[in-house]
C-alpha cells in the first residue's frame, strides 16, 4: 500500500515524519493500513491481542494537530503497538495474555504510555506475549503462547520459534503490522524476540524507563524497551520513554545516566571507530552448530574491524556456567518469590477492578477455567512454586548476594580489566549476564541461518552505557544492513481483510520470467497481484484437473515483503527469481505449513527436518504399483491433462507439469528417476530439464534411487511439443551447486557447472554445427504417414535449417525394458535403503519405514485405495535386504547397456545430442547442459509453436466440501483444504 507515492511497508519513522510533513500520508491512512495488515496478517501470526477501538480517533486528532502546526514530537502520529502487560486507561484490556486479567481496569497509563501519548503517538492495540511472562509455567507455556492470541508465528521461518516472551511486539514489527513497538525484559523478553524475527531490540538500563503500571516479573530486573526494525527508530523511542518517574523509586537512580540532548545525538555512522569490543566465545560461539551463523559471526567480526573497533578476543566470565543456569545461580528463586509480592501489590493497588486479587486467585481461575487456560497441556507448576514463597527471606538475601558476586566477578571484571565499550555476542544466549546485573543490551539482525531463521548480533555493556551501545549498534548495522525479506515467494493462499486488484497492465497467462520481472521493475505488477492471480487459476481449474495437492498459507504475506524489498533495494541487486512464485513437486521437502508427502497420507502431518530448497504427483513417484494410473495420488485425486482431460498425463511429476501448463503457477519444480519429469513435460506441452544426476541436491526429497534421482524445473514453452524455455535456465542456475547435506553427489557434478551459469547459453544460433544423433528404428517408429511422423520430419528440417547436422538412422545396443536389464532388481533395493533412512530423519511422522507405509495402506485402505491400484513394488521393495549379489549384477549389467549403449552412439558418432519423442527431447552424456541449452533454445526460437490449453471447467462448483469461501470486499478467495 501506498499513500500518494510513500510506501508505508518498512518505513521507518523519519520516512514516516517527512511524508507527513509533504502530504503524501496522513496518520488515519497509517493506522488503516496496520489495522489492515493485522486483519490480513493475524490470523496466522497471532501477534496482536486486541486493537484500540479509538486507533482512527486518534489518528483524527493527530492529523489536525499537524495542520494545526502542533506536531509536539518525533512520534506524533505514529501507530504503537503495547505488550498485554504495559497498562492503558482507555478501551484496551491489560491481561498478560491471561483471560484470568480480562475485565480488570487500571487506575491510569502506564509511565511510558503517559510519554508516549504526550509525544503524539497512537496507541494501536495489544500485542501478544508468552503468558504470564511464561512464569506460569516455564517448562510448559510455549514461547510466544498465551490464551488469549494463542501461538504467536515467526513470520520469516513459520516453524521456528519467535522467543518470547514479548514475542507479539517482534513479530508485529517484522511483519509490518505497525510501525514500532514497546516490549519488556527481566531475562532475554525483548532481545530473544527480537533476535529471532529479524528486529532491533533495546533492552535499557534497569530504572532507566519506567516501569510503573506494568504488570511486574521481578522488578529488581524488569525494564521496559523499544522493539523497531532500525536502531534509529529505536533510539527515536528511547527518547521519549526514558527518564525519571515519581512512580518509580529505580527511575531516580538511573536517570542521571540519560545524556543532555538525548540519544538521538549517538547515532554516529562512525560509531565503531575507536570501540573496544569483547568477544566471549566460550560458551556462545563454541557451541554453534550451524555453519552459516558461524561464519557470518566471523566476517560481522571483520566488519566491525574494518569500522574502526578494537575487537579483543577469546574472553571469559568468570562463573559463567553458573550465570547461565538459573536454577543453579539462584535466580530463579528469587524471581519466584518477586513475582508472588509484585503481582499481589499490582493487583491490590494498580487495579481499579480486577477478577483476580492474588496470585493464589489466579491459581484458581485457572483450575476453574481449564480449557479457557490449557491447563492439562501447559500446566502452572511455576505458580504454584512461586506461591508457595513467603518474601525475600535468608535464602533469597544469601542468593543475591551470590548474583551480586556474579556480576562484579564476572560481567564487570570483564569489561574493566579489558577496558571494553560493549561485549559482542551472537545471538540472545548472553541474556543472563544482562539479566541479573540489570545491564542494557540492544540486539541488530545479523543474518539468517541454513533454514531461514533469523539471528542477530547481541552487543552488551554496563549501566548507563547506553550511548556506546547506540553508536556500536548504529554503526554495525548502516555497515552491514543485513535485514531483509524473504526472496522465494512459494505458492499459498492466506483470507485477505484487504482489497486486491489485479493488474491489467500486462498478460500474467503464459508470461516468461523475463516478462515478469520487466512488469515488476515497471511497476505495473506486484508479487502480491501475481499471487492473487495463480489463486485465482487454481481455484478456477484445480477442482477438476487435480494439480496441485495443498497451499501455501503464508504465500500473501511472502509476497508483500517481496514487493517490500523490491522497493527498497536496487533491481540489480535482486535475484533474478526475486519475487517469482514456485510449485513444489510433493515430494520435495519445506521446513513450514505444508506438508511432504509424496501424494500420500501415510506422510500427512509428517515434519522435515530443513528445507530441500508442494504440487501433486503419482503417488510415491509411482513406486507403490505400476498399476496405480499416471498423475493419481492419494491425497489429490487423479490429475488431469489441461490439453486433453481424457489423456495420460504421465507421471510422477504430473502435479507440476499440469499446473504450469494451466497457468496455476509461473514455475515449478519436478524430480525423476525414470522419466518422471521428461515424460509429464512432453504430454502436457511444457519445457522439463533434468540435470545430470548430483547437479541439483537431493536432500530432503523423498527418495526413489539416489543413483537415479535428479531435480529438474518445468515451464511453459511456446510451442506445442516440448522445448525449452529461457526462463528454465534461469531457475537452473538457481538450484544447482554443491550442497553439504548431498555433498557425495553434489560434488563430482560440481565439476560440470560452467563459469558465469547457464543463461550465457541461451543462443539464438546455439543449433548451428552442433550434431544430433537420431534413433529411428528405437523411437521414431510411427508408421509412415502419421501425423506424428509428419510432425517430427517436420521438425527434422527445421533442425537441418537452422545449421545443425543430423545424424541418423543409429542404433543403440541391448535396449532392454525395464526388467530384463536388472534396472527393476535394482531400483526395488535402492528404493527400501534410503527411504527408511528419510523417514527416520524427520523429526516427526506417522510412518518410520517402508514397512510401516505398507500397513498404513492395509489399515488406510478407504484411502489409499490399495484393493485398486495394489502396492506390489512396495511389497516386493520391502522383501530386500540390501545391495546382494543379484543387485551387484543387476548394476554392472546396467553399467555395461549404458557403456556399451548410449555412451557408444554419443562418443562413435562425436554427437552433441540425440533427440527422442518425449515432446522433442534432446539428450547428452554427463555435464553437456550447456550444448543441451543452445541446441533446445535455437529449436525453441526457430519454431515458437507452443500455444496454451484450451481447457475450461463446465457447470463445476468450485465451492466443493473440502473448500472455504471467503469474500473480502470483492474478491473471492477459496481456501483449499488437502482432502481427507
Amino acid at each position: 500500500m501506498d499513500g500518494q507515492d510513500f510506501w508505508i511497508e518498512e518505513a521507518t519513522i523519519e520516512q514516516i515524519q517527512l511524508a507527513f510533513a509533504e502530504n503524501k500520508l496522513t496518520s488515519r491512512r497509517l493506522v488503516d493500513f496496520y489495522l489492515c495488515r493485522i486483519e490480513e496478517l493475524n490470523p496466522e501470526l497471532r501477534a496482536v491481542v486486541e486493537v484500540n477501538p479509538a486507533a482512527r480517533e486518534l489518528a483524527d486528532v493527530a492529523d489536525s494537530e499537524r495542520v494545526a502546526g502542533k506536531s509536539p514530537g518525533g512520534l506524533h502520529g505514529v501507530p504503537v503497538l503495547l505488550k498485554d502487560t504495559i497498562g492503558t486507561r482507555d478501551g484496551l484490556n491489560t491481561t498478560a495474555g491471561s483471560y484470568a486479567l480480562l475485565g480488570s481496569e487500571v487506575t491510569r497509563d502506564a509511565s511510558v504510555v503517559e510519554r508516549l501519548r504526550k509525544a503524539g503517538a497512537v496507541v494501536l492495540g495489544k500485542a501478544s506475549m508468552s503468558e504470564w511472562y511464561r512464569i506460569r509455567s516455564l517448562d510448559g507455556v510455549p514461547n510466544g503462547w498465551c490464551a488469549r492470541a494463542g501461538q504467536g508465528v515467526n513470520p520469516y521461518l513459520s516453524s521456528g520459534t519467535p522467543c518470547g516472551s514479548s514475542s507479539g511486539s517482534a513479530i508485529s514489527v517484522a511483519a509490518n503490522m505497525v510501525a514500532v513497538a514497546l516490549g519488556t525484559e527481566t531475562h532475554s523478553s525483548i532481545i530473544c524476540p527480537s533476535d529471532h524475527n529479524s528486529v532491533v531490540g533495546l533492552k535499557p538500563t534497569v530504572g532507566l524507563t519506567s516501569r510503573a503500571g506494568v504488570v511486574p516479573c521481578s522488578p529488581r530486573w524488569d525494564t521496559v524497551g523499544p522493539i523497531c526494525r532500525t536502531v534509529a527508530d529505536a533510539v527515536y523511542v528511547l527518547d521519549v520513554i526514558a527518564g525519571f518517574d515519581l512512580r518509580d523509586e529505580a527511575t531516580k537512580e538511573a536517570s542521571r545516566f540519560v545524556p543532555e540532548g538525548g540519544y538521538k545525538q549517538f547515532l554516529n555512522k562512525e560509531g565503531l571507530r575507536g570501540k573496544r569490543l569483547g568477544v566471549v566465545r566460550s560458551p556462545f560461539v563454541d557451541k554453534l552448530h550451524d555453519s552459516a551463523i558461524t561464519a557470518a559471526f566471523e566476517n560481522h567480526l571483520n566488519t566491525l574491524r574494518e569500522r574502526g573497533a578494537i575487537v579483543v578476543d577469546h574472553l571469559h566470565i568468570e562463573h559463567i556456567d553458573s550465570i547461565l543456569n538459573p536454577h543453579h545461580s539462584g535466580e530463579l528463586l528469587v524471581m519466584m518469590a518477586d513475582f508472588k509480592m509484585s503481582i499481589n501489590s499490582y493487583l491490590k493497588e494498580e487495579l481499579v477492578n480486577s477478577p483476580v486479587k492474588s496470585l493464589a486467585e489466579i491459581i484458581a481461575f485457572n483450575n476453574n477455567n481449564p480449557e479457557l487456560e490449557k491447563l492439562a497441556e501447559y500446566g502452572q507448576e511455576s505458580f504454584l512454586e512461586a506461591e508457595k514463597t513467603n518474601g525475600i527471606g535468608e535464602r533469597e538475601t544469601q542468593v543475591l548476594k551470590v548474583l551480586e558476586k556474579f556480576s562484579k566477578e564476572g560481567f564487570e571484571k570483564l569489561m574493566k580489566v579489558n577496558n571494553l565499550d560493549v561485549m559482542v555476542t551472537h545471538g540472545s544466549r548472553a541474556c543472563a549476564v544482562l539479566a541479573i546485573g540489570g545491564y542494557p543490551g540492544i540486539t541488530v539482525p545479523a543474518g539468517y541461518d541454513s533454514e531461514g531463521m533469523p539471528f542477530g548480533l547481541c552487543f552488551g555493556g554496563l549501566k548507563g552505557t547506553e550511548p556506546k551501545l547506540i553508536e556500536v549498534a548504529y554503526g554495525f548495522e548502516q555497515a552491514t544492513k543485513i535485514r531483509k525479506l524473504l526472496h522465494l515467494v512459494i505458492l499459498a493462499l492466506t483470507l485477505s481483510g484487504c482489497r486486491a486488484i489485479i493488474t491489467d497492465a500486462i498478460s500474467i497467462k503464459e508470461a516468461t520470467v523475463s516478462d515478469l520481472q520487466r512488469a515488476l521493475r515497471q511497476n505495473q505488477l506486484t508479487s502480491r497481484q501475481l499471487v492473487l492471480f495463480y489463486l485465482g487459476e487454481i481455484r478456477r481449474l484445480n477442482p477438476v484437473l487435480k494439480g496441485v495437492i495443498e497451499v501455501n498459507p503464508d504465500a500473501l504475506y511472502q509476497a508483500d515483503r517481496a514487493d517490500a524489498e523490491r522497493r527498497a533495494y536496487k533491481s540489480g541487486s535482486l535475484h533474478v527469481l526475486h519475487s517469482i512464485l514456485f510449485l513444489l513437486k510433493d515430494n520435495i521437502g519445506t521446513k513450514d505449513k505444508l506438508n511432504t508427502t509424496a501424494g500420500s497420507f501415510a506422510l500427512l502431518k509428517s515434519i522435515v527436518p530443513r528445507d530441500a530448497g508442494v504440487a501433486s504427483l503419482s503417488e510415491r513417484a509411482k513406486f507403490r504399483s505400476l498399476t496405480a494410473p499416471n498423475g493419481f495420488s492419494a491425497r489429490e485425486g487423479q490429475g488431469k491433462n489441461p490439453c486433453v482431460l481424457s489423456a495420460d498425463p504421465c507421471g510422477s511429476s504430473s502435479g507440476p507439469a499440469i499446473s504450469v501448463a494451466a497457468n496455476m503457477a509461473a514455475v515449478s519444480l519436478g524430480t525423476e528417476t525414470d522419466g518422471s519429469i521428461l515424460c509429464s513435460e512432453s504430454s502436457n506441452a511444457v519445457v522439463g530439464i533434468k540435470p545430470t544426476v548430483g547437479l541439483t541436491s537431493q536432500a530432503v526429497v523423498i527418495p526413489v534411487s539416489p543413483r537415479q534421482d535428479t531435480i529438474g524445473k518445468l515451464e511453459a514453452i511456446i510451442f506445442q511439443l516440448l522445448s525449452s524455455s529461457p526462463k528454465c535456465y534461469k531457475i537452473l542456475d538457481a538450484i544447482v551447486g554443491f550442497d553439504d547435506n548431498d555433498a557425495e553427489a553434489t560434488r563430482e557434478a560440481l565439476k560440470y557447472i560452467p563459469y558465469g551459469g547457464y543463461a550465457q547459453f541461451l543462443k539464438v544460433d546455439g543449433l548451428k554445427a552442433k550434431r544430433i544423433g537420431i534413433l529411428r528404428n528405437t523411437f521414431f517408429n510411427f508408421g509412415k504417414g502419421s501425423a506424428l511422423s509428419q510432425a517430427f520430419e517436420y521438425h527434422f528440417q527445421t533442425l537441418r535449417q537452422s545449421g545443425a547436422v543430423l545424424v541418423g538412422n543409429l542404433e543403440i545396443a541391448n535396449i532392454l525394458d525395464f526388467t530384463v536389464s536388472g534396472e527393476a532388481v535394482a531400483l526395488a533395493s535402492e528404493f527400501k535403503l534410503p527411504l527408511n533412512a528419510y523417514l527416520k530423519e524427520l523429526v516427526a511422522s506417522p510412518v518410520r519405514s517402508l514397512s510401516d507405509v505398507i500397513a498404513f495402506n492395509q489399515a488406510n485402505a478407504g484411502l489409499e485405495k490399495p484393493e485398486e491400484f495394489r502396492q506390489d513394488i512396495f511389497l516386493l521393495s520391502e522383501s530386500t535386504n540390501g545391495i546382494g549379489v543379484n543387485e551387484k549384477n543387476a548394476l554392472a549389467n546396467l553399467a555395461r547397456l549404458t557403456r556399451d549403449g548410449f555412451l557408444k552412439v554419443m562418443t562413435e558418432n562425436r554427437l552433441d545430442a540425440l533427440d527422442v519423442p518425449f515432446g522433442i527431447s534432446f539428450g547428452g552424456l554427463k555435464g553437456s547442459g550447456p550444448k543441451l541449452i543452445e541446441i533446445a533454445y535455437g529449436f525453441e526460437q526457430a519454431t515458437k509453436i507452443r500455444r496454451p490449453p484450451s481447457f475450461k471447467p463446465q457447470n463445476f462448483s468450485y465451492l466443493q466440501p473440502n473448500t472455504t469461501a471467503v469474500f473480502a470486499e470483492d474478491v473471492l478467495l477459496v481456501l483449499i483444504k488437502a482432502k481427507s
